[in-house]
């Protein structure tokens, strides 16, 4: 079988899409004197008061794939996966903006995707709608700087080095990489539905490889639907998870004798209907007794699900495992492609106000979409990330006296809204809620991308396994039924341009687990979508252009913000930042950590993107080589505050297997603050041995 050669070759009789194809890589852990990521900030994901960040495990990159027509300048789509829980409409705003003053309207809303691949141990910040700022205590503009500048990098280092190139793909199975969190909900689905599913998560890896002219390949994308939730929320060091680092894994590969974040060669591990989607494999357990939780209701006292490495090194080993799963179906997945992608490029967007939406079900039923509104079971959180008060999974009752206060205070939920979304009782009316502004979007984004026979929806939201199956669907049988394309290949990707939540089939909806009860528009919120994007992809196929009747409201001029920032670092007496408190010992071999602390400042006083708060040196003949940083997996760079302005840093370095004998020191990069200045510092350990 021919594979790839100089110029553009055929596979199987059919030429490639003569294609332009670039690949960028960036950082969005951090920004100069706004590190609130770092340190003090609460992450996004588990809505969990005390999950505020103290250092770092690795660090976020977005990446970035653009890919035109080689003949037409204007036919050419942009797709952003990022380590980050989801993108809001700020971010996507912002970059959209910033992408106009850099190219004019060669990037714009309709060609640009961006998606999250949801690690819930990122920061926030970002988010313009309160619901999602509750535990973030408002809108933070130094938190959101970061992630637009670094995503806004990547897709210029993308648009800089596009080349003549062809786009091949793959698929295959992902074997032990994810279970059904909610069973019991997709269970409702019908069970002649079901039966025509091997399992209750969608198992299949969906790969394209880009390869420039002479060969060589450039990146990898990929769709693969598994929670970001390896980590779990005890955690307080910023990591992508296990995407994150499949995707550190890929890139290490292929970028040989480079620092993370560096290489030419880009590996996106982009997240798909994941909803229902749990890495943690063990389940849900009870922790006290070992026991699985309540089928229905995932309930036991001390309920938490458990990752596969959780007996042998906690979540951190359950990363890893997940990841490398994931990698490992990759790696093989880029050698198998050869399957041509090859056709026109084309693309639609649209804003759409979901609350007026008219679903037509049947032929003599027409119901209206749900103005947002949250259920109880919202508040029980997942078996990945429990809710931090005494809801069940599967409430359908109003059983909950102080909480039926709490939300009298806030906003009953009108009559005619708590119609519309039953049987879901209603927790907070989010729709509804006027003050301090406006809860949960009304308005979302809808897209399509089209590469060749390669066609991606592009959500605003966590679709569980049922929905996203069934939208597939949907949008390959317009193609099927309407288009010159006879092997439509359609992939899911979210959470993506705006976060809306979840998006839970009827029948899921019905039995109210938390995807239900985080479905905000109702119960056909489902057949809503499905509606909106076979529309979308029936005006693509008849070259038809898509309007928007509305646009996303603006909401940061006058949003919260009660984040503190950093007032005076001190030094202990006698010490100065920088200084060793904790040196290194003498001597380790491969498979030791290393453990070092310093004397801090603050991290929100310090850092460019594409920094290092550490570096892991190796003694050479010209000098000292950097060889590690804190965008490495087996570095840790931690943070803790002692007493009330001092601040102590700790930095592990796990030894791996294959360090080279030598001598090594690591090195701290900070900063302090005094009477309104910040001052860079910085500090060595001692020289020290690695012997096998």
């Amino acid at each position: 079988m021919s594979h790839v050669h100089s110029g553009f070759t055929h596979l199987f009789g059919s030429p490639f899409l003569q294609l332009k194809i670039g690949a960028g890589i960036a950082d969005i852990t951090g920004y100069a004197f706004y590190l609130f990521h770092v340190a003090e900030v609460n992450m996004m994901g588990y809505a969990k008061s005390s999950q505020k960040s103290a250092g770092i495990h690795f660090r976020l990159r977005s990446r970035a794939f653009i890919i035109g027509d080689q003949n037409a300048s204007d036919k050419r789509v942009v797709y952003v996966s990022a380590d980050i829980g989801m993108i809001s409409q700020v971010i996507r705003r912002r970059v959209v903006a910033k992408l106009k003053t850099l190219y004019g309207n060669l990037y714009n809303d309709d060609n640009v995707a961006l998606t999250g691949t949801h690690t819930h141990s990122g920061p926030g910040g970002w988010h313009q709608y309160v619901l999602y700022q509750f535990t973030n205590l408002g809108f933070i503009e130094e938190a959101t700087r970061p992630v637009v500048d670094g995503i806004v990098n990547s897709i210029k280092k993308a648009h800089e080095s596009m080349v003549p190139g062809s786009i091949t793909t793959s698929s295959g199975d992902v074997e032990n990489g994810n279970i059904n969190r909610s069973p019991w909900a997709y269970e409702q689905n019908p069970e002649s539905e079901r039966a025509r599913y091997k399992h209750n998560t969608d198992t299949n890896m969906r790969l394209i490889k880009f390869t420039d002219e002479s060969g060589k390949p450039i990146g990898i994308l990929n769709w693969y639907a598994v929670h970001c939730t390896s980590m779990n929320s005890d955690n307080l060091l910023i990591s992508g998870d296990n995407k994150g680092y499949a995707s550190y894994l890929f890139e290490k590969e292929m970028n040989e004798n480079t620092l993370p974040g560096t290489g030419k060669f880009v590996a996106g591990f982009a997240q798909s209907n994941m909803g229902d989607v749990s890495p943690n494999t063990q389940g849900p357990r009870c922790l006290d007794t070992g026991l699985p939780c309540d089928y229905k209701t995932s309930t036991c006292d001390g309920k938490n699900a458990l990752g596969p490495g959780y007996e042998t090194g906690g979540d951190v080993e359950s990363t890893r495992i997940i990841g490398s799963y994931q990698y490992q179906t990759a790696r093989k997945l880029m050698n198998e492609a050869t399957n041509a992608i090859k056709g026109s490029i084309d693309f639609r967007h649209q804003f759409v106000d979901m609350t007026g939406v008219q679903v037509k079900l049947n032929a003599t039923t027409t119901v209206n979409l749900c103005k947002p509104a949250m259920g109880y079971s919202f508040a029980a959180g997942t078996t990945d990330g429990p809710g931090e008060f005494d809801f069940k999974q599967g409430d359908s009752d109003k059983k909950h006296p102080f909480w039926d206060v709490v939300r009298a205070f806030i906003t009953t939920p009108s009559k005619e809204l708590e119609a519309c979304h039953s049987p879901k009782p209603i927790l907070l009316a989010t729709g509804e809620i006027k003050l301090p502004y406006m809860w949960q979007p009304k308005v979302v984004d809808i897209q399509i991308l089209r590469i060749g026979q390669l066609v991606i929806a592009v959500v605003p939201g966590e679709f569980t396994t049922m929905s996203g199956r069934r939208l597939r669907e949907a949008i390959a049988k317009v193609f099927l039924e309407t288009s010159d394309i006879k092997d439509p290949i359609v992939v899911l990707a979210g959470p993506s341009n705006t976060y809306s939540s979840y998006i839970a089939t009827p029948e899921e909806y019905s039995v109210q687990r938390y995807e239900g009860g985080s479905t905000i528009y109702g119960p056909n919120t489902l057949p809503g979508y499905i509606q909106l994007y076979s529309e979308m992809a029936a005006a693509m196929i008849q070259n038809k252009p898509t309007v928007s009747l509305t646009q996303p409201p603006d909401l940061t001029p006058g949003a919260i913000n009660l984040q503190t920032g950093v007032v005076l670092d001190t030094a202990p007496i006698g010490k100065k930042f920088g200084n060793v408190l904790k040196d290194a010992n003498d001597s380790y071999k491969p498979g030791n950590t290393v453990s070092v602390t310093f004397v801090g400042g603050h991290p929100k006083n310090k850092i460019t993107l594409e920094d290092t708060f550490l570096t892991v040196e190796m003694q050479s003949s010209d000098g000292w080589k950097t060889v590690k940083n804190d965008g490495d997996w087996s570095t840790k760079f931690q943070w803790a505050r002692q007493g009330v302005s001092e601040s102590l840093v700790t930095i592990e370095w796990q030894i791996e297997p294959d360090t080279k004998p030598g001598s090594y020191r690591i090195g701290y990069f900070g900063a302090n603050k005094a009477f309104g200045k910040i001052t860079p510092h910085s500090g060595y350990t001692k020289e020290f041995k690695i012997q096998n």
